[in-house]
């Protein structure tokens, strides 16, 4: 089977249904139009369908009748509250919300695959599972699904799974074993003092001064604490305080974002940003109130079968770029299901900075190069004819 040719063979199709997706994005647990639109599409090719989950998630299956693996391919829908600033005719047609991270085209790519199954069914064995996964941009689709027994539902031999990737030009692969996207958790601190006036700070205990010190101290955490050969990431993102140049707050709130990838990374960081919201407020004189959530685990491939990915970027007929060691502090809550199902999620280069398609994820002018789709489509499938054997 030449399966990059039978993906290019249906380019105008896939490019057809990106761009419809991409003027009507929705977001996180609102995917209901996108949700429907799957269902038409893969109803239509002979898929069964089984709806509702997680509020509007969908898998989609299709058994060929013959003994093989039971394959689950996932998908994410939700677009980014993002006001788009792109000039082409399949612009956004929803104010403040787009497609700035290619799940519209993670879509396109679901349909092709199940367009390809059903074009190459009496050649295919085993069950193809399409998974179409709601609210990942907020770190909860996943988790939802899995509670709602999505996987006790399918029992699927292996996860697959794809990200278009704007920082890569396209033709290039990241195929790493292993944790590949970091671990992701929040934070919000509350720094409480006395608040009063400007001029007279003694009056006053100052949360501005306690938060500017518990903010320098966080940075110390990662260069001070942490092995130099572990990664993290530790940002203070947001800060608010005082609506008057003359008045000292009596409050403060801070929030931030944490990135990694072992546990027992997370609990240095959880031990010391207590320690340090804990001894700063003691110091002051403030209250300082500390919740810190996890969000999602670390995106870790199984080793065989990103063996087996890898096997199959040879055998697409076209030229490509195999980076197996690729990491990123980028977060994704695909890492639900590949602690669950032996699996590889695979990132595929999209850029193209000749046709300004080179802007960073989550941008208002964020876009991809769309060869990517095909080459994602067919990547994928192979990798399921080298894991049957």
């Amino acid at each position: 089977m030449n399966l990059i040719e039978l993906a290019e063979s249906h380019f105008p199709q896939t490019q057809a249904d990106r761009r419809h997706l991409h003027r009507y994005p929705e977001l996180a647990f609102e995917e209901f139009k996108t949700a429907e639109y799957v269902t038409t599409r893969l109803q239509d090719l002979g898929f069964s369908i089984k709806g509702g989950i997680a509020g509007t998630g969908l898998v989609a299956s299709f058994d060929t009748g013959r003994a093989g693996p039971v394959f689950l391919f996932r998908f994410d829908m939700d677009a980014l509250p993002v006001q788009e600033e792109n000039e082409v005719d399949y612009c956004s047609q929803e104010p403040g919300m787009m497609h700035a991270c290619g799940h519209d085209g993670h879509v396109a790519i679901g349909l092709t695959i199940g367009w390809m199954i059903q074009q190459l069914a009496d050649q295919l064995t085993g069950s193809f599972h399409l998974l179409f996964q709601p609210a990942e941009e907020i770190g909860l689709g996943a988790l939802k699904m899995v509670k709602e027994g999505v996987l006790d539902d399918i029992d699927p031999d292996y996860l697959l799974g794809v990200h278009l990737w704007n920082e890569k030009p396209f033709g290039w692969l990241g195929i790493t074993a292993g944790p590949m996207m970091a671990a992701s958790g929040s934070f919000e601190i509350t720094v409480v003092g006395e608040g009063g006036h400007g001029g007279q700070p003694h009056e006053s205990i100052d949360p501005i001064v306690a938060s500017a010190q518990i903010i320098n101290q966080i940075q110390t955490i990662v260069s001070r604490n942490l092995d130099p050969l572990d990664s993290a990431v530790i940002s203070i993102c947001t800060v608010h305080g005082g609506n008057r140049s003359n008045i000292i707050p009596s409050k403060v709130e801070l929030t931030g974002t944490i990135r990694y990838f072992t546990e027992h990374t997370y609990s240095i960081i959880e031990r010391r940003l207590t320690e340090i919201c804990e001894n700063t407020g003691k110091a002051i004189g403030c209250r300082v109130e500390l919740v810190i959530e996890p969000l999602v685990s670390a995106t870790c491939n199984d080793l065989e079968v990103s063996g087996k990915v890898r096997d199959a970027s040879t055998k697409i007929k076209r030229k490509v770029q195999v980076d197996s060691v690729f990491k990123t502090m980028v977060s994704e809550d695909v890492g639900v299901f590949l602690e669950r199902v032996p699996g590889c999620f695979v990132l595929v280069g999209a850029g193209n900075p000749s046709e300004e398609k080179h802007f960073p994820h989550h941008h208002p002018r964020f876009n991809f190069d769309e060869r990517g789709m095909p080459l994602a489509a067919a990547l994928l499938l192979q990798t399921c004819l080298e894991l049957s054997g």
